[in-house]
């Protein structure tokens, strides 16, 4: 007799959905998607499951209490046999997903942080803000970039919180000054992700944290989880001060060509998110390089600067890889000839299995598909000409 063998993604996924329940808010929904054999969606669930863990780690709370109360859904969401089997699992995804992308860091640490200024301020303009300004359909195209850069931007900082916590000397007070100005300061209204949430809204979104999971991508996700390594493994610190020195200082270009984006084309949006950062990240490059990266590197000499430029170059990576896989997806949506702007309703409620451009798509025969928050293929062979790591929804 051949021995039964159980796919622990699968399992993984029963057991997620056994604690969510069967209507969870979107505080406490944890499940994932069952995998199956296409490589490319295995690595997708993968990724789920690798959020998952990093968001065990979060405070979460509905925005109104559950018809059930609040106890029990949160005792389920937090359970100590769940939490486990995600601590179990976290470091083989970590391995596998995560650790391949990290670059070793070499030269100087001075002479990489001018040298990472001056190409960052000689970047071209914003490639997915350039595009949209000649794209038809923008708010579609805007309403899909907004969400995949919910994972983190609506819990914004709350990741950097656990490299801050400890004992390290002055920088960590410097570290710890970025954070409260991501907190904003002691006001929610002026709280980071609250901004991030009044943008949502101005496109119809819901804002609520984890609303949209079902249509988040690999390379969403893979950005979520890259920040979550770094940061919520102690061993990373000096490549977390690599990663605020990279992000800070790329956050100026980038928040400040949403912004001039916004108020061309949007002008009644809500776009204090992008112009806060686009100010206040100033000061923080300058609080991180001469208060984080130029003291620890006086103290603990050049394997303290390897490790920050490390950090500095996975960051580096992990953006451009995230907004080229965007960029990539919104011009293969705008060129599918079966392309149908719009955001399905309750997108938790109607999930869909998800496909990827290398599954059986001829064989879906005419079930039309949801691409994240851009639309409907109502052709699924379309999706051949999407990026590898698109995802998409069954919505028949």
């Amino acid at each position: 007799m051949n021995a039964v063998t159980h796919d622990p993604l699968t399992d993984l996924a029963v057991l997620l959905a056994e604690a969510s329940g069967p209507a969870p808010t979107a505080a406490f929904d944890a499940r994932i998607d069952v995998a199956g054999d296409d490589p490319a969606l295995r690595v997708f669930v993968k990724h789920q499951a690798l959020m998952r863990c990093y968001q065990a780690r979060y405070v979460l709370l509905p925005n109104e209490a559950p018809p059930e109360g609040v106890l029990a859904p949160m005792l389920r969401h937090y359970d100590e046999a769940r939490l486990a089997t995600l601590a179990e699992l976290r470091p083989r995804l970590e391995a596998e997903l995560i650790a391949p992308l990290a670059p070793s860091g070499e030269g100087d640490t001075a002479a990489y942080v001018e040298a990472m200024l001056a190409e960052i301020r000689e970047s071209p303009e914003n490639a997915f803000t350039t595009f949209l300004a000649g794209a038809d359909h923008r708010a579609d195209h805007y309403r899909n970039f907004l969400v995949q850069s919910s994972p983190d931007l609506l819990a914004e900082a709350s990741a950097s919180a656990l490299g801050v916590v400890g004992e390290y000397g002055e920088p960590q007070s410097a570290l710890f000054r970025i954070l409260i100005d991501e907190f904003g300061y002691g006001s929610y209204a002026r709280k980071h992700s609250v901004l991030y949430r009044a943008t949502m809204r101005s496109f119809g979104l819901d804002d609520a944290y984890n609303g949209y999971w079902p249509w988040f991508d690999t390379e969403a996700l893979a950005l979520h989880n890259a920040i979550h390594w770094l940061f919520q493994n102690p061993r990373n610190f000096f490549r977390q001060v690599g990663f605020l020195l990279y992000a800070e200082t790329a956050y100026q270009r980038s928040t400040l060509a949403h912004h001039r984006y916004l108020r061309r084309f949007h002008p009644e949006a809500d776009a204090r998110y992008f112009g806060e950062h686009a100010h206040i990240d100033l000061h923080h490059t300058r609080m991180v390089i001469d208060e984080a990266v130029t003291p620890l590197v006086a103290r603990f000499g050049a394997e303290a600067g390897t490790e920050i430029i490390a950090g500095a170059e996975l960051t580096k990576t992990a953006f451009a890889r995230a907004g080229e896989h965007l960029l990539n997806a919104s011009r293969a949506f705008a060129s599918a000839p079966s392309a149908v702007y719009g955001a399905p309703a309750q997108p938790r409620q109607r999930l869909g299995r998800p496909v990827t451009p290398s599954s059986d798509l001829a064989g879906l025969g005419a079930a039309p598909l949801q691409v994240g928050a851009l639309g409907m293929l109502n052709d699924a062979r379309d999706f051949a000409a999407f990026p590898p790591a698109a995802i998409a929804r069954v919505l028949a």
